[in-house]
C-alpha cells in the first residue's frame, strides 16, 4: 500500500499530488522498513496490547495513516508549497503512525505504545515530556498523542484550546467549551476533510474525507463535531445533523439526504446554492441488528460514501441511480 501510495505521490498524473522532498519516495520506503516491516509491529501489537476501545483490521488502519499523512503533507506542499526536510518528514510520520496505529487504544496502552513501541523499540523523534512525568498516574501522564507538529517551527508542540468566549446568554446545557482533547480531534477532521475528491483517476478511486469518533458515553463525541461545525463559512459549507436510533431504516436515511438536495443537471444532485454540505450522523451504531448480524441502515450509509450515489426510491424510477 506504502508503495502504491509513494507511486501517486511521484505520478504527475491527476489528480497531481505534490511532493514535500523530491526524495521522498526513498524516504517512504526506509519509514516502511523501519516502523513496519523490521519490527513486525501488528505481530508485536496482537501479542501485547489488547485494549481497544474498537478494533479494526491491519488494512484499515494503513489506509488510515495513508489519508492522514496525505492531508498533513499536503500542508506543506500544496499550502505552504514548502519544501521539507528528512527530519521534518519523520516527525509528522511519526504524528500520523501513531493516531492510525494506536488512536483507538484505551488510554493506558496509548501510554504503553508510546514508551514501548515508538521510545524504546522505534527509537522515533519524540516531542520532549516534561520532567516528573513518569512519577504522574498514568491518566495523567504525557505521549505522543498530546502534541502535534508545528508548521511554523516544524517542532512537537502540545495541544492549546482556542480561547473561549462565553456568549451573551448562557444556557448551561449548550455550551461548548473547548478542551485539549476536543482540538486534536477537530484538527484530525479537518485535515481528512482537505483531503481531494478523487483520490486515483486511474484506479477510480474516491478520496476518503470521512470521520468517525468513537468512544464511550460522556466523551463528547458530539460536542466536538458542533464545535468543529460552529467554525463553517456558511456561504461555503451547510450542515445537516441525523439522529440515528434503533428504528432508523434505510429509507430514513436517504429521504434526509434527498431533503438536503436539488437537481444541478441531468446526472447529478447537490445541495443548493452552489454549497457544499457536511453531514453529522449521531448515534451512528444505533439502527437495528437483523437476525444476520447486518445494520442495513449503515449499508446503505456505506454505499453513498463509497459510490456517492443511491437507487431511486420512486417506484418508475427504481434500479436507476441517482449521483449525489
Amino acid at each position: 500500500m506504502f508503495e502504491t501510495w509513494a507511486g501517486d505521490r511521484a505520478d504527475k498524473g491527476e489528480p497531481k499530488m505534490n511532493q514535500c522532498n523530491p526524495d521522498e519516495q526513498e524516504w517512504i520506503k526506509e519509514l516502511t522498513n523501519k516502523y513496519f516491516i523490521k519490527p513486525k509491529i501488528f505481530n508485536w501489537l496482537e501479542k501485547n496490547m489488547d485494549k481497544y476501545v474498537m478494533y479494526t483490521p491491519e488494512v484499515i488502519r494503513v489506509t488510515q495513516m495513508i489519508n492522514l499523512l496525505t492531508a498533513c503533507y499536503q500542508e506543506y506542499s500544496d499550502d505552504r508549497q514548502e519544501v521539507v526536510g528528512r527530519d521534518t518528514f519523520e516527525k509528522i510520520w511519526v504524528y500520523c503512525y501513531a493516531w492510525a496505529i494506536a488512536g483507538l487504544f484505551e488510554a493506558e496502552d496509548r501510554l504503553k505504545f508510546h514508551t514501548e513501541v515508538l521510545e524504546k523499540m522505534l527509537k522515533a523523534p519524540l516531542p520532549q515530556i516534561a520532567a516528573g512525568n513518569a512519577q504522574k498516574p498514568n491518566s495523567e501522564r504525557e505521549s505522543v498523542f498530546d502534541f502535534s507538529i508545528d508548521p511554523e517551527t516544524k517542532t512537537w508542540a502540545s495541544w492549546q484550546p482556542d480561547e473561549w468566549s462565553p456568549p451573551r446568554k448562557i444556557v448551561f446545557s449548550q455550551l461548548l467549551i473547548p478542551t485539549s482533547d476536543s482540538t486534536r480531534a477537530e484538527y484530525i477532521i479537518k485535515k481528512i476533510s482537505s483531503l481531494k475528491d478523487i483520490r486515483s483517476e486511474k484506479r477510480k478511486e474516491n478520496g476518503m474525507l470521512n470521520t468517525l469518533l468513537v468512544g464511550s458515553v460522556g466523551t463528547a463525541k458530539t460536542s466536538t463535531i458542533l464545535m468543529y461545525a460552529n467554525k463553517f463559512d456558511p456561504t461555503k459549507m451547510g450542515m445537516k445533523r441525523i439522529n440515528f436510533s434503533y428504528y432508523t431504516l434505510p429509507h430514513n436515511f436517504q429521504e434526509a439526504i434527498d431533503g438536503e438536495v436539488e437537481k444541478k443537471n441531468a446526472k447529478l444532485y447537490r445541495p443548493p446554492g452552489d454549497k457544499s454540505l457536511t453531514i453529522f450522523l449521531d448515534d451512528v451504531s444505533m439502527p437495528q441488528i437483523n437476525e444476520w448480524g447486518d445494520q442495513i441502515t449503515l449499508e446503505i450509509t456505506r454505499q453513498l460514501i463509497d459510490n456517492r450515489q443511491f437507487t431511486f426510491l420512486e417506484k418508475e424510477m427504481r434500479g436507476f441511480f441517482k449521483p449525489i
